[in-house]
């Protein structure tokens, strides 16, 4: 992530049933998931009733009330898909819905530009919403994909098995399958539907547009990463002081060391948490040994029994995401290390590479 972000950011604003073995559309050797694709929540709008005063001729006042319909609340998502190894045709599948990205931008602007100011309107520490991990498997029917939550049970990477997930359905484009395609909203999958665009010129509210925009503008990629990433790890994006998270990696053996930061002992509870994009990680403090599971998913295992809460952690799913990635572009990249637990897609950990770290530039397209 990097100040181009939000420069293109504010000109924007200016100006504007499983059943296994049997081959999808994408199980097919020449159609393929990309890699990540940008689409929108279409959460439904809230109508309300206000009040107004009207004057009579007599010239009195009186309340009356007026009702306002509902509107579309469409959030922007980043959906990513990485084929599972030794399952051809099936994708682990990573959904990060956005915050608002008006209301992200001064913080990310001044984040990059001036410490003094960041220290009184605090730095960025919310990007997204909620991260939920799936499993993806093709179905009888061509094109039409079943999304099962991911999870690290017993010492194995699973997934469910629950009778109402979400499905994934392609586009009619086999050259472009993800070009009109959607997520379903599901009991036991995602809270509301996702939509992809069919095309360039395909609305889907405010905040897809303007992300959609920021991409396009600055050339940004979005990648899911496929190796740990060590250095250390900051409580917020560019917040160079704290310091909170150190990861090795040295003879194949990967460790994370979770810190206190002594330094911010002075700050009230309600403080220090707000600085951090969850309030747990100001409670983590131990160290942990990481293990690779399958391709770009890491789990964490405390060393000892002196980590305190370890449960914030252990039986999580480690993944690190460059959100904004310009890499290629600008030659720069901050990577995001999120835990994340299925079953509460809100309750995530973040943690912020030390913009100085520079050891994950090295992916090119490898990791995208």
């Amino acid at each position: 992530m990097k100040i181009f972000f939000l420069g293109a950011t504010m000109a924007a604003l200016m100006s504007c049933s499983h059943i296994p073995g049997l081959r999808g559309l994408a199980s097919d050797d020449t159609v393929k998931l990309p890699g990540t694709a940008l689409g929108a929540a279409m959460y439904p709008g809230t109508s309300r009733t206000v009040d107004w005063k009207a004057t009579r001729r007599s010239g009195s006042v009186v309340k009356k009330y007026k009702y306002v319909p509902s509107t579309k609340n469409q959030m922007a998502v980043r959906t990513y898909f990485r084929e599972v190894e030794g399952k051809p045709g099936s994708y682990n599948v990573l959904i990060l819905e956005y915050v608002d990205l008006v209301k992200m931008a001064p913080k990310y602007i001044f984040s990059n530009k001036s410490s003094l100011i960041s220290d009184k309107i605090g730095y960025l520490n919310q990007i997204n919403s909620r991260i939920t991990a799936y499993r993806a498997n093709p179905t009888a029917e061509e094109g039409k994909f079943e999304m099962q939550k991911l999870h690290y049970r017993n010492g194995v990477l699973e997934e469910d098995n629950k009778p109402e997930p979400s499905m994934l359905i392609l586009g009619e484009d086999k050259a472009n399958p993800i070009a009109g395609a959607k997520i379903t909203a599901a009991k036991d999958g995602e809270p509301v539907e996702i939509q992809f665009p069919k095309d360039e010129d395909h609305d889907l509210g405010k905040q897809h547009s303007l992300a959609a925009f920021t991409y396009n503008k600055v050339k940004l990629n979005s990648t899911w990463r496929s190796e740990y990433l060590p250095g250390p790890y900051l409580g917020a994006y560019y917040d160079k002081k704290d310091i909170i998270l150190d990861l090795k990696k040295k003879d194949g053996n990967m460790t994370a060391k979770f810190m206190i930061n002594k330094d911010r002992s002075h700050l009230s509870k309600k403080k220090r948490e707000k600085q951090l994009t969850n309030a747990k990680s100001a409670y983590i403090e131990g160290e942990f040994i990481a293990k690779k599971v399958e391709d770009g998913i890491f789990v964490f295992e405390a060393k000892d029994n002196n980590v305190r809460n370890k449960d914030y952690v252990e039986g999580k799913l480690g993944l690190f995401i460059d959100i904004f990635d310009a890499t290629e572009a600008l030659g720069q990249d901050v990577v995001e290390l999120v835990i994340v637990d299925s079953n509460a897609p809100t309750d995530f950990l973040m943690y912020y590479e030390h913009p100085e770290n520079g050891e994950g530039q090295d992916h090119k397209n490898k990791n995208k």
